[in-house]
């Protein structure tokens, strides 16, 4: 379960970075950069509940994670890596919920299903936007500078 949880803590910590390069570019819509600053308060909040969850099941993991430093993304993150970071974190919260169910400890089960179903939302959210509102940022990134998780 420890390492499920810090895959989710890793994925939440990335998806910060994403996020505040998404809400800091001024070529995208007003409405999709107001989202992922919005977007980054909740990001924020799972991380938060993640991390104490570590620190009461792994406290010496819990520091490790912490106690890292985050390498800035190495250019401007696109739609389409916010895209793939809400599939990411689908993936982890799926991977984690029987975990923790299992373990009992429905509390954090609660706020993961939860954040699965906003994850879910905030990806149909993007699939749904006008690919002209960004053209240059619809486009898939080159596979030399995808990001590896």
């Amino acid at each position: 379960m420890n390492i499920r949880l810090a895959d989710a803590y890793r994925v939440q910590d990335h998806g910060l970075r994403v996020l505040e390069s998404i809400s800091d570019n001024r070529t995208l819509p007003e409405r999709v950069r107001s989202r992922a600053d919005l977007h980054g308060v909740e990001t924020s909040a799972q991380r938060a509940c993640i991390l104490h969850a570590l620190q009461m099941t792994s406290p010496t993991l819990a520091q490790r994670l912490t106690g890292s430093s985050a390498e800035p993304l190495p250019r401007t993150a696109t739609l389409a890596d916010w895209s793939r970071l809400e599939r990411r974190e689908i993936a982890a919260y799926a991977d984690l919920l029987p975990y923790l169910r299992f373990a009992g400890i429905e509390g954090l089960a609660s706020e993961c299903a939860a954040a699965l179903d906003l994850q879910r939302s905030v990806l149909h959210w993007l699939e749904s936007l006008d690919a002209a509102e960004a053209p240059a940022l619809a486009a898939p990134m080159p596979a030399g500078l995808r990001l590896a998780f």
